[in-house]
């Protein structure tokens, strides 16, 4: 639970510091608000405001010059003219009028513009480099401004308002506007201007409830409150108007309720350019569609009156609107479809209409916006480590496509824009990858030490297979030839009674690692440890004598790797006997309800287990059957007879295992040589002899317990005390 914790706060904080840089804001721009527009898809704009398109579709029809600067001034008196009676409340010309052309015609143009009382036009924006001195009036440097180019004088003294419309010409979308801009003198632009006259059916009412609330700077304006009346007027009170908001934010608090019989078209509008003045001068774009998504009426259908919808109370922008690719006064957004991009006026019109109804891009404030993030990472990452790798995937996407749908949904029906790139772009990927790397790590980890865990009892094959495979304990079973190796510590049952459980533990810690080094060492597995007895094997495919020697010299290492033991613990030896056997065995799992162990299975180890039990009679310390030593040179043993073994029916040649070949003594070899001479008389049946020859070797040897054997099973025989059936067999009734 721990790492989950780890991971879920790694998510939500890499998000918090992307969400505290502008990194997080760039690629909400450039990814998220793209995604949520086409998910959310076109809607239908408002009917409130209409675009007339000066294209080059109306230029060939009207048999005019591709270039709109060219056209004559007198079509744009006609189609002023024309807008004013059908009722258009608000007539924006996003053109520059800058330059004189025919007096003439800009007489008429100017005369149409002064007679609809309704028309704003667009001022151009220049920058202007200024040197900047000290107060010496040395130079200090340059600063940048923007300075407003008003069209020609007959056309501004005209226009009920002037007002600037700058957008960002740049690679990048184009997601914003500004209703205020400030470094142009905190002046309306062009969609707020127009929101204005459009409004002036309200405007007594607007300013009589500012003067109300003392609102200084209304002093300068129409006594009548007409600010269609006078040039300037509308952003002389828009500019007082936005400075009181920003001076005293109490305010809207101020002014007076408004009259109970105000229809709900002047509340609209009331509340419209209440919102443009108390709120933020910059606003990103709620845009309803690709080009053309705003009612547009061709400039050609305006002059030859054809089928021109009704303009009566709405507000209509007029520009250039092309819908082919071209660089002319378009911007690329959102919904710039193979190459076409969507009009300056048109966006003017989407600011207008966003304005108008409060529905531009609205951004949660940072607080919020962290939270939501913090959140959504948290669980992100609790989900990705908590629940295993498929469930994980699964849960994160659908969390993501839940995430995303949530907001599709609220920008669409709310315009909140939620952040959504940097969830699905950073939070996802870090909590999805995170999380699986992290299950894989500590999966890995936990693989490791269980494989690790199992190595400690079962053979590295076997552990390595269990890894790697699925476990079939049916399967899991192999026919092999093999060498066992039984081993059992003497004293072991008075030790164990003498001594503490942990300290007969520790103790047999001990004596195990002294006996596995040997044992691993030549090659062997050990299968079983039973108290304080060993069975361990050495197999091949087929009957071969390599095991069968590697396992012999692995008894003898481990006899002196217990005489060294036995050095270290003086007064807790555990002098221990050994058994060898080969033949064919079952090796694998073995057992049933759900419990297994792997072992050595057959006749081979349980005979093994009885030559070790054969030491116990003979006095001696390591015996292996004829089918294990028998043809190893490399080894000297000496055969101590035939036995048929306590519940045994096979008769085995049973052999000492005495030395190396090459580390053997010369007592050693004297020792094998006399006893062997012993054994065969003995095994003729000449008893009498037998037992003259065995005292002889004890004479020499006289702890020899095979000659000791021996000597007491012929004379018993030769006294009659024991009938005997074959001198050459010896049969054992007890193990």
């Amino acid at each position: 639970m721990q790492n989950a914790v780890v991971l879920a706060l790694i998510t939500a904080g890499v998000a918090s510091l992307l969400a505290l840089s502008p990194v997080a804001r760039l690629m909400e721009e450039e990814f998220g608000l793209a995604w949520l527009f086409k998910l959310r898809g076109p809607v239908a704009a408002p009917d409130d405001v209409v675009v007339v398109a000066l294209d080059r579709p109306s230029a060939r029809r009207l048999g005019l010059p591709p270039q709109v600067r060219l056209w004559p001034r007198s079509l744009r008196a006609r189609m002023v003219d024309d807008l004013a009676r059908r009722g258009a409340t608000a007539i924006a010309i996003d053109l520059t009028l800058e330059t004189p052309t025919d007096l003439i015609q800009d007489g008429a143009l100017s005369r149409s513009i002064a007679a609809a009382r309704s028309v704003v036009l667009v001022e151009a924006m220049e920058r202007e480099d200024l040197s900047v001195t000290d107060a010496r009036g040395n130079p200090a440097g340059r600063m940048a401004i923007l300075k407003a180019v008003p069209p020609i004088e007959q056309f501004a003294k005209a226009a009920v308002a002037l007002a600037p419309f700058p957008l960002p010409k740049v690679a990048a979308r184009t997601n914003e506007f500004w209703s205020f801009k400030e470094d142009a003198g905190d002046r309306l632009t062009l969609p707020a201007a127009a929101l204005q006259v459009h409004a002036s059916s309200v405007h007594a009412l607007w300013l009589s409830r500012l003067r109300e609330a003392d609102v200084p700077g209304l002093e300068t304006l129409p006594p009548d409150n007409n600010l269609l009346a006078e040039p300037g007027a509308i952003q002389r009170a828009s500019q007082a108007v936005r400075r009181a908001y920003l001076q005293d934010p109490l305010l809207e608090t101020r002014l007076p309720p408004l009259p109970a019989q105000l229809g709900d078209r002047e509340r609209r509008l009331l509340a419209a350019i209440d919102r443009v003045h108390k709120g933020p001068r910059h606003h990103h774009i709620n845009f309803y569609g690709p080009p053309a998504t705003i009612t547009t009426i061709p400039f050609a259908d305006l002059i030859e009156d054809r089928d021109v919808p009704d303009l009566k109370g709405r507000a209509v922008f007029i520009g250039v609107a092309e819908r082919t690719p071209s660089n002319l006064d378009t911007f690329y957004t959102v919904f710039t479809r193979d190459g076409v991009d969507i009009s300056g006026v048109e966006i003017a019109a989407t600011a207008f209409a966003n304005m108008l109804d409060d529905t531009s891009l609205k951004i949660p404030g940072r607080p919020v916006e962290l939270g939501l993030l913090v959140c959504f990472g948290i669980v992100m990452g609790l989900l990705a480590y908590l629940l295993p790798p498929a469930l994980a995937i699964a849960a994160t996407v659908l969390l993501s496509a839940g995430w995303l749908a949530a907001a599709v949904t609220l920008f669409g029906q709310s315009q909140l824009w939620l952040p959504v790139a940097v969830p699905l772009m950073v939070q996802l990927p870090i909590a999805l990858f995170g999380g699986l790397f992290w299950q894989y790590l500590t999966t890995n980890r936990e693989r490791r030490n269980v494989s690790q865990a199992i190595r400690y009892y079962l053979p590295e094959k076997v552990a390595a297979n269990l890894a790697h495979s699925p476990i079939n304990p049916g399967a899991s079973r192999d026919l092999l030839y093999g060498t066992c190796v039984a081993t059992d510590a003497e004293r072991f049952t008075t030790l164990a009674e003498a001594m503490a459980p942990r300290d007969l533990a520790v103790l047999l810690d001990s004596y195990f690692a002294a006996m596995f080094d040997p044992i691993q060492r030549n090659g062997g597995t050990v299968t079983d440890v039973v108290g304080d007895g060993i069975m361990s094997v050495w197999t091949e495919p087929q009957p071969s004598r390599e095991p069968r020697l590697r396992a012999t010299l692995a008894a003898l290492d481990v006899t002196k790797a217990v005489e060294r033991f036995n050095l270290t613990s003086p007064g807790r030896p555990m002098p221990t006997r050994i058994g060898l056997h080969a033949g064919w065995i079952m090796v694998g799992n073995v057992g049933a309800k759900g419990h297994l162990a792997w072992s050595v299975v057959g006749d081979i180890p349980n005979t093994a287990s009885r030559i070790e039990g054969l030491n116990k009679h003979l006095g001696t310390r390591m015996l292996a059957s004829d089918a294990v030593v028998g043809d190893l040179d490399e080894v000297l043993t000496r055969r101590v007879g035939r036995f048929r073994l306590a519940g045994k029916a096979d008769i085995l040649d049973i052999h000492e295992l005495m030395a190396r070949r090459t580390d053997a003594s010369a007592a050693q070899l004297r020792l094998a040589g006399q006893f062997v001479e012993a054994l065969e008389v003995s095994e003729a049946g000449d008893l009498l002899k037998a037992a003259d020859l065995f005292r002889q070797v004890l004479s020499e040897f006289p702890d020899d317990g095979p000659s000791r054997f021996h000597l007491d099973r012929c004379l018993r025989h030769s006294a009659g005390t024991a009938p005997i059936e074959d001198a050459a067999i010896v049969r054992l009734e007890m193990k």
